[in-house]
C-alpha cells in the first residue's frame, strides 16, 4: 500500500512531537510520597476552611438573632407610639396613602401653565383645605409626616407664587378712542356698558374716565382674581360683604375702593371691579 507524501510527513512530525513531550511528561510525574504530602496539605486546608465557615455561620446566626430581637423591640416601641397617638399601623398606612394622593394631586397642578393654574385656583384652595384637615390628625405629629407636610406646603407656595393675581389682556389706546368705544369692540367685551370695568381696573392710570390718551396701555380684565370682585346689577356693599362672610366688613370694602365709588356709598355701578381687602 502506497503512502502519500503528506501523510508520511504528518506521521514523522507526530512522532517527533511525542519524542519531545515524553521527557516533559515524565518529569511532571510525582512520587507516591510527594502525592501523599500534597494530599495531606489539601486536606488540612479543607479542614481549616470548613472550621472558618462554621465559625462564620455561627456569627451570622447570632447577628440574625440580634436583628430579630431589635426588630421586635422597634415594633413594640412603634406600637406604643401609635397607641399614644390614638391609632395603629393600619391607621398610619391609611394616612400615608392619603398623603400620597394629596401630593399627587398637587403635582398635577404643578404641570399647568400660570393661566391654567389661575382658572383652577379653586382646586388649590380645596387641596389646601384637605391638607389643613390632615394636619389636625395626631398622626401628623410623626416626624415622617411633618417632613411630608412641609414638602407639600412648599409645593403649594410655589404654585401660588406662579399664579397671576388676575387675568387680563392689554389694549393700546389709539386716537379717537374713549372707554365706551373700546368696551364695545368685539375683541374687548362687545358691550359698551362694560366701560366701567375698564375704568375701575385702570385707576392707576385713568383719573378721569372722560379723558384717555393715545399710546396708553390699558389692562382689559378677563377673569377676577381672588382679591377682586366684579359688581353685578343689584349689588350693594353690604350684600357683597355678606357674600364674603362678614356683612359688617362693607366699610372696609368701601375704604379700599372709595376712589372709584365716590361719596355715594349706596350707589354701585355694574361691572365695577372692586379691590377686596384681605
Amino acid at each position: 500500500m502506497k503512502i502519500s507524501t503528506t501523510v508520511f510527513l504528518t506521521l514523522v512530525i507526530g512522532l517527533l512531537s511525542l519524542a519531545l513531550v515524553a521527557p516533559a511528561v515524565a518529569q511532571e510525574k510525582m512520587t507516591m510520597e510527594e502525592y501523599r504530602t500534597e494530599l495531606s496539605a489539601a486536606q488540612q486546608r479543607e479542614a481549616t476552611a470548613k472550621a472558618e465557615i462554621a465559625k462564620l455561620d455561627a456569627e451570622i446566626a447570632q447577628l440574625q438573632q440580634e436583628i430579630a430581637s431589635t426588630d421586635q423591640q422597634a415594633t413594640q416601641t412603634w406600637d406604643e407610639i401609635y397607641t399614644m397617638l390614638g391609632t395603629d399601623r393600619a391607621g398610619v398606612e391609611n394616612y400615608r396613602n392619603q398623603m400620597r394622593q394629596l401630593e399627587a394631586d398637587v403635582d398635577g397642578l404643578m404641570a399647568l401653565s400660570p393661566e391654567e393654574l389661575f382658572k383652577r385656583r379653586a382646586e388649590l384652595d380645596q387641596l389646601q383645605a384637605r391638607l389643613d384637615e390632615m394636619k389636625k390628625n395626631n398622626i401628623a405629629k410623626l416626624t415622617e409626616m411633618q417632613d411630608w407636610i412641609a414638602t407639600i406646603e412648599g409645593k403649594m407656595t410655589q404654585l401660588r407664587a406662579r399664579m397671576p393675581k388676575a387675568m387680563y389682556d392689554q389694549y393700546t389706546v389709539v386716537k379717537g378712542d374713549y372707554l365706551w368705544k373700546i368696551s364695545k369692540k368685539q375683541d374687548i367685551y362687545g358691550d359698551p356698558f362694560q366701560w366701567m370695568r375698564i375704568y375701575s381696573y385702570n385707576t392707576d392710570l385713568i383719573k378721569n374716565p372722560d379723558r384717555i390718551y393715545p399710546n396708553w396701555n390699558l389692562k382689559i380684565q378677563r377673569e377676577s382674581g381672588p382679591d377682586e370682585y366684579l359688581v353685578k346689577k343689584g349689588d350693594s356693599l353690604r350684600k357683597i360683604a355678606k357674600m364674603m362672610g362678614d356683612s359688617m366688613s362693607w366699610t372696609k370694602i368701601y375704604e379700599a375702593n372709595k376712589d372709584i365709588i365716590g361719596d355715594n356709598r349706596s350707589m354701585l355701578y355694574p361691572y365695577t371691579v372692586l379691590r377686596m381687602p384681605k
